[in-house]
């Protein structure tokens, strides 16, 4: 089942979608506002997924603000704790194809902006931007910090802290100018020293900051 859908995204091409989608199955629902979409499925970003590989979900979704929803049965392909999970569409109508077809298509003839940095969806970018980094406490206590990214990519980035953070926690990213990005702790670096580097996943970070990923 996995390679199918590894299959179809080789072929198909993917984008960024950022919208409330809603997966269904059982007795769990799962909320989401951002994905990576193709016409043969998508990677949807989720923290703690509450579903299964196998598992059967109703997915519902739009592809933008006031335009009518996707209504689609679909397969878990496989999960990523902390991450997402990947699901196959399985009797996607035909219309409803077409539409995520032509939405991708926008999507990869956008133009890049003048002052935005073109480069491959596999870029990872170093670079020294600085940002605060707010993040609440086990004990209720909220945690302000001034860092810097140090490596970024198209749904994530890198970046240097003095407190010890764990897999998982979820950040507030406040940018130079202003702007704030929830996002969550993906991977701890070694902590030994009094700065470590946490790797966390952010949509939309990276194109605030000028960078264009496809």
């Amino acid at each position: 089942m996995v390679g199918d859908l590894d299959v179809e995204h080789r072929t198909t091409p993917r984008v960024s979608l950022f919208q409330e989608i809603v997966c269904e199955g059982g007795e769990a629902t799962m909320r989401s506002l951002a994905a990576d979409i193709s016409v043969g499925g998508m990677f949807t970003d989720h923290l703690r997924p509450p579903f299964a590989a196998g598992d059967l979900v109703t997915g519902r979704f739009s592809l933008a603000p006031g335009e009518g929803p996707i209504v689609v049965e679909a397969a878990v392909n496989y999960v990523q704790a902390g991450i997402g999970m990947g699901i196959r569409f399985l009797n996607l109508d035909v219309a409803d194809r077409g539409r995520i077809a032509d939405f991708v298509e926008r999507v990869l003839r956008r133009p890049v902006l003048q002052g935005q940095v073109h480069l491959r969806k596999s870029a990872r970018v170093s670079i020294s931007v600085p940002v605060r980094v707010r993040t609440l406490q086990p004990d209720g206590a909220e945690r302000n910090e001034e860092t810097r990214i140090v490596t970024l990519s198209k749904h994530g980035a890198c970046v240097v802290v003095s407190s010890r953070m764990e897999v998982g926690a979820k950040l507030l990213i406040e940018t130079p100018g202003g702007r704030e990005f929830q996002s969550c702790v993906v991977w701890v670096g070694d902590s030994r020293s009094s700065e470590s580097q946490i790797g966390i996943q952010c949509r939309g970070l990276a194109q605030s900051l000028g960078f264009h990923f496809p």
